[in-house]
């Protein structure tokens, strides 16, 4: 993957509809905010947060997959494969620890924020590859 196709990306979002850029302004936010918990402090020693870790890089992950598709075959509805090989086992490994109540705040509120975005965004595009694929 070269500069050019980053840019060559970069004008392709920039020409969508303003919502669409706006989701993915969302979108980015969210993930890149697990940054803010990758350090946590448990009974007074500080100690990284592996689920914040594997937010961050699962979605760097699929950021250049999905970077790799887009050289290999353009922007289309293809493109969203990239989040459902990181994000979904990821998210489902998330979610069983949700279930279990292994998170507090303000973690446990990112993560539900996390869940709402990324769920949204997973729906959608488990829809459009499918409809890539089989129509």
């Amino acid at each position: 993957m070269n500069d050019s196709i980053l840019v060559d990306f970069g004008k392709t979002i920039a020409i969508q509809s303003i919502w669409l850029q706006l989701w993915l302004l969302i979108l980015v936010t969210v993930n890149f905010s697990a940054i803010f918990f990758v350090v946590t402090r448990t009974d007074g020693n500080l100690r990284a947060r592996v689920e914040a870790i594997a937010i961050t890089l699962s979605f760097l992950a699929s950021g250049i997959l999905l970077m790799w598709i887009y050289e290999k075959v353009g922007y289309v509805q293809l493109l969203g494969l990239a989040h459902i090989v990181f994000w979904v086992p990821v998210y489902v490994w998330l979610w069983l620890k949700y279930q279990r109540s292994e998170f507090f705040f303000p973690f446990k509120q990112y993560v539900v924020l996390y869940f709402v975005i990324n769920g949204i965004s997973l729906v959608i595009d488990v829809v459009e590859v499918a409809h890539y694929l089989f129509w």
